[in-house]
């Protein structure tokens, strides 16, 4: 045995160190040697963990399906109580899954009361938010809003004759689209967002009375 050491030299303890090197560490260096993507003259480039590129993946998917709904004020505010209900009645609001589909779930209550809304306000009241929603900020006091009724009861006398202004700013109020602080009405979020979804769905503000 000593005979045999004396014989072997650096050149030959390095080849049999890298032997053992690489039976010890086979599995890692398998690994690593599938990630090189590409060899240059810049390096070598290694591609993401399997892992990682999993879990990179999933992330650009869930940010892709929140960015297909979009955000807003309004629809944050929903998926604020949405998931506060959910709490309440002791279920899960964590996770990715549950974050995309509270948000799909918001969405969706939003546009469902914009399509009942539109089915049921008046012409008038849509350009009556118009107005407020020129005023923001600032609001419209009873006077105006009088001065708008007493127009609208002239122009449809027969359908508004035992009308008054609060029975027809009941359905903007009760709605949510309006608000109204010491008989000034100002527009709610709700509202705009009311606004901009009938514009970007090109539906019809020439509604009924």
């Amino acid at each position: 045995m000593e005979e045999i050491i004396k014989a072997l030299n650096w050149p030959h303890f390095t080849f049999l160190f890298a032997l053992i090197f690489l039976f010890i560490y086979k599995k890692q260096i398998e690994t690593f040697m599938s990630r090189i993507a590409s060899i240059d003259k810049n390096g070598i480039k290694i591609s993401p963990m399997p892992e990682a590129q999993r879990e990179k993946d999933k992330t650009e998917a869930v940010q892709e399906l929140l960015l297909v709904i979009g955000d807003s004020i309004v629809l944050r505010d929903i998926e604020g109580r949405i998931k506060t209900d959910l709490e309440s009645r002791g279920l899960e609001t964590n996770g990715d899954t549950i974050k995309v589909l509270i948000k799909h779930l918001g969405a969706t209550k939003v546009l469902l009361d914009f399509e009942q809304i539109h089915n049921l306000i008046f012409g008038s009241q849509i350009y009556l938010l118009k107005r407020l929603n020129e005023v923001i900020g600032q609001g419209l006091s009873r006077e105006d809003i009088n001065v708008h009724f007493n127009r609208i009861q002239e122009k449809y006398n027969e359908d508004f004759i035992d009308w008054s202004v609060d029975q027809y700013m009941t359905f903007l109020l009760g709605r949510s689209l309006v608000t109204v602080d010491n008989d000034t009405y100002h527009i709610t979020n709700l509202g705009v967002e009311y606004l901009t979804w009938i514009m970007r769905n090109g539906r019809s503000e020439n509604m009924p009375l």
